[in-house]
């Protein structure tokens, strides 16, 4: 017999193999059982060639392998898919007020012990509890709607590529970021949001601490929380473009207010188009590690401008 697929599940008849001396034949009782004879004790099947069946190791046919030749057609297995849905987004805004509050404990903590706001311990506890609210919406949202695989729901994958792809997208990152900010220079408007490193300037160990910041731990975090969990989730609802856009406005407004006034408008707007090309980077290779990359250079290049 062989299943044919329609309405329902339905047998016809189909020629059935000439059997090996001393193994019955008889037909399978349900569409997902295999005939009495199909194991182990049979002979092995020869190499496959037209009209046969592939050799596997002797083990015969598995199930749902489509054979030409008169053998059991049996269903496939559906293949499931594990796509985030578009509510799980709203997770972010309570990352957010996490990332909020641990930031403002780390820096208090801090502050209370080198009695600097500005001081590298201190942005750095700060920027571990930003890292830790970002991490863990992560992968709350992976357990409650995905997989629990950030491998699989957000594409956390680098390979040796990436380092060539991530350079070429810090390129043009900066090409980007530098377009959009040129129209702003001279006036109220242009800002950097650099003075996380300038002010670490005669501190070496300070500079070290902050440059690791922000080349190495800021790219990977924020890599994780925008362009996987957050342009995943809004895929559902807008699309791989819509997501990439509406992700890399929100990667821009998260930066709002590192520097005073006016200013700020040229920073968000210069971190949304570096948000905009991150986010090509991830759609277009399924995986996190060219963007990472990219982060990790372009943020390494304001490192290199301040020395």
């Amino acid at each position: 017999m062989a299943y044919d697929e329609g309405p329902g599940p339905q047998w016809r008849t189909a020629p059935w193999p000439s059997a090996a001396p001393g193994v019955a034949k008889d037909w399978p009782s349900a569409p997902n059982e295999l005939p009495h004879g199909w194991g182990a004790d049979r002979p092995s099947w020869p190499e496959a060639g037209p009209g046969e069946a592939p050799a596997n190791g002797g083990a015969g046919p598995r199930l749902g392998q489509d054979v030409s030749f008169g053998l059991p057609l049996l269903p496939d297995r559906p293949q499931v898919s594990h796509r985030l849905p578009a509510r799980a987004a709203w997770w972010a805004l309570a990352g957010a007020g996490l990332a909020i509050v641990l930031a403002g404990v780390g820096e208090a903590i801090g502050q209370a012990v080198t009695g600097s706001t500005t001081a590298a311990l201190t942005e750095l506890l700060g920027e571990l509890g930003l890292w830790a609210a970002m991490l863990g919406t992560a992968v709350l949202v992976s357990r409650r709607y995905g997989t629990s695989s950030l491998r699989l729901d957000y594409g956390l994958v680098v390979k040796r590529r990436d380092i060539f792809l991530g350079f070429l997208g810090a390129l043009v990152a900066l090409v980007v970021a530098e377009a959009v900010t040129l129209p702003f220079a001279g006036t109220k408007f242009a800002g950097s949001n650099d003075q996380l490193l300038t002010q670490q300037q005669g501190h070496e160990v300070g500079f070290v601490i902050v440059a690791l910041i922000v080349a190495v731990g800021a790219p990977f975090f924020e890599e994780l929380f925008f362009r996987g969990f957050l342009r995943t989730c809004l895929q559902a609802r807008f699309g791989g473009h819509g997501a990439v856009w509406v992700q890399a406005c929100l990667f821009g407004f998260a930066h709002l207010g590192e520097v005073n006034g006016w200013a700020n408008v040229s920073v968000v707007l210069a971190l949304s188009s570096v948000g905009v090309v991150l986010g090509y980077l991830a759609m277009l290779s399924k995986r996190l590690g060219p963007g990472m990359f990219a982060h990790g250079l372009f943020n390494l290049a304001a490192v290199i401008s301040v020395l």
